[in-house]
């Protein structure tokens, strides 16, 4: 209950805004955190085929839950495996968006967290035009990256939903048994600890605080 609603409902919006369809495919960028635990069984669900990258100790893992194909970032760089991806979900941000651009198909859909928002997002959440045109300045760099291949970009920023909640609830009660990648549980007087651990990152998955029975 603490760690699937966050993380599973970033995935399942992110692809309703890239249209995914069955038998098309999606490049995860660094897919082995608690995103990558909820957005590859989704998508896996959704008949997409799943690529994603990270270290090797996390391969079998990323495996088990549907991706088809791993990449060793210490041993290959994605940008020279991987061509005509249908859509890209960008987890790293903007060091990594020029190369996910590359590998992404041209008339592709790349969905980001880390980068910045732009008309289409501003847009979307239907803000006033003033809004509009101030996002549209901010993300201009990423349109025009995304704009040589007739590529879209867009920003996402979770909201909530109960209707993707028993959605994604349908799909795992369907088809996989409900699998979340937890790092590590504190106590609510380890708060600190919590924190510093989130801060310095490299987590395998979601760090929960228990505030009693």
């Amino acid at each position: 209950a603490a760690s699937i609603p966050l993380t599973a409902l970033t995935a399942m919006q992110a692809f309703e805004i890239m249209q995914v369809k069955s038998g098309e495919s999606i490049f995860i960028s660094g897919g082995t955190g608690s995103l990558g635990a909820m957005a590859i069984p989704i998508a896996k669900s959704l008949g997409l085929h799943v690529y994603t990258n990270g270290s090797k100790e996390n391969e079998e893992r990323v495996r088990k839950l549907g991706a088809e194909r791993f990449i060793d970032y210490k041993k290959e760089n994605y940008v020279d495996v991987l061509t005509n991806v249908d859509h890209v979900l960008d987890t790293l941000g903007d060091r990594e968006l020029p190369n996910e651009f590359k590998v992404l198909k041209k008339g592709g859909n790349l969905v980001s967290l880390r980068g910045l928002p732009n008309g289409r997002f501003a847009k979307r959440n239907k803000m006033s035009m003033f809004k509009q045109i101030l996002f549209q300045i901010a993300g201009r760099k990423y349109d025009k990256m995304a704009a040589k291949n007739k590529q879209t970009y867009d920003f996402i920023f979770v909201h909530e939903d109960g209707k993707q909640l028993d959605r994604i609830n349908q799909i795992f009660n369907k088809t996989h048994p409900i699998e979340t990648s937890i790092d590590t549980i504190f106590s609510l007087d380890q708060i600190n600890e919590a924190l510093n651990k989130v801060r310095n990152g490299k987590s395998k998955g979601k760090t929960i605080i228990k505030i009693g029975e």
